[in-house]
Formats: C-alpha cells, structure tokens, sequence
C-alpha cells in the first residue's frame, strides 16, 4: 500500500464508517432520524453504540485509528524528505498525532460501555483525540507554509498548505464557540452535536488534503516494516 492511500483512506474511511453507522442506527431507531450536520439530533458516539451499528463502527474505527499513527509517521518522514523539518521537529510531529491516535483507539474500544470509569476513558479519548490531531494539523500546516514559502516548491504543495492551516483556523474557531454554548447556550446539546459533526468532517478532510500534497511532491514511499523504522 503507497503512503498516498493512507492519507486518503484516514481522511475518508472514518466520515464515510460514522455516516454508514449513522444511517443504520437511524433505521434500526437506536438514534432520531434527522441530518445530523444540521439538525444535531444526535452525537457521533450514539451512532457507534448499539448493534448493528456498533459492528461497522468499530470494524473500521480501529484499523483506521491504527493508520492514523502510521499517517504521522509518514507525515514526519515526508517532511525530513523535503527538508521542511530537521529530525527532531518531524518526531515532535509524529509523537502529537501518534498520541491522538492511541486515544482514539481508547475511545472506540469504550465506546458503549457502561460506568463511570468507562464513560471518563471515553471522554479522555475522544478529547485527546480531537485535539492532539488538530495540533499535529496545524503543525504540519506550518511546516508547508514554511518550506514553501523560502523555495521553488511546487505551487499546489502551498495551496494545500493554505487550505489545511484555513480548516484549523475554522476548528479553532468551532472550539472557541463550544464554551460558551456548553456553558450558557440554551438547546445546547444540539447545538454541540452540530459543531461535533461538522468538527470531525474538518478534521477528517485535513487528513485527506495531505494526498494532494504527496502528490505535488511525488511522495511514494512504500509502507513497509522499513520505511515505518527510525
């Protein structure tokens, strides 16, 4: 498998796995049938936890948070390759977002179980998640800007790099917005499964963006035993 298709398959296999969840969890009346994008009805994690549902959720929330870390660890490499970030910088990357894709593994293997303490894995999941990927994002960004920004770089590695520092700008504005609709918004919960939503759509799409970044620069490095060392 080139490192082409793991962008594409982390950036697109999660959204299309919770919507596939989602439309299954609808017909079988385990959550409200609505557009979950718009109306809020419900949250990402009620999709994934009932059967049928639970099956395609996890069946593919897994294997994908599992190449999540693999992701990064291209990400760095690809980075070093270009010479956009010295050896320590590209670690530094792949640690941030390898560590979110751990706590996404805790979240998804949580998912649906009952207790407090399940309920606190969970949430530290799902959290550490979200945030740690999107600070690996913003990184990454900056890293583009930079690198093409001093060299003759192809003009299609900047413009990605713009759109993907865009949808962190975006993200952090959806966060920024949550505390004050967690705290004081009325209907809250619906307004928070909307930013929820719409959060994960950006998040996912940033992972997918990098395919056209690899491909600006010609990145075919193979996922093997090798090119994952060091």
């Amino acid at each position: 498998m080139g490192a082409r298709a793991v962008a594409l398959i982390v950036g697109l296999v999660p959204m299309i796995a919770v919507n596939v969840s989602y439309w299954l969890a609808s017909a079988a009346g385990t959550v409200p049938t609505c557009m979950p994008y718009l109306d809020g009805c419900t949250s990402i994690s009620a999709t994934g936890r009932q059967p049928p549902s639970s099956f395609v959720f996890r069946a593919t929330m897994l294997p994908a948070a599992v190449l999540i870390i693999v992701y990064w660890k291209l990400c760095a490499g690809w980075l070093e390759t270009l010479g956009a970030a010295g050896r320590a910088r590209a670690h530094i990357l792949s640690i941030v977002g390898g560590i979110g894709g751990l706590f996404l593994i805790l979240y998804v293997t949580f998912l649906g179980s009952e207790g407090d303490f399940y309920d606190l894995m969970r949430r530290y999941g799902v959290t550490v998640f979200f945030g740690f990927n999107y600070l690996a994002q913003l990184m990454l960004a900056e890293r583009m800007l930079h690198f093409t920004g001093r060299t003759a770089s192809p003009v299609a590695l900047r413009r990605v790099g713009q759109v993907k520092l865009g949808i962190c700008i975006v993200l952090l504005a959806i966060g920024v917005a949550s505390i004050p609709v967690m705290n004081f918004g009325a209907n809250k919960d619906r307004i928070q499964n909307v930013m929820e939503w719409n959060f994960a759509l950006l998040m996912f799409a940033n992972f997918a963006l990098t395919w056209f970044a690899w491909r600006a620069t010609d990145f075919q490095l193979r996922v093997t035993a090798r090119s994952l060392s060091g």
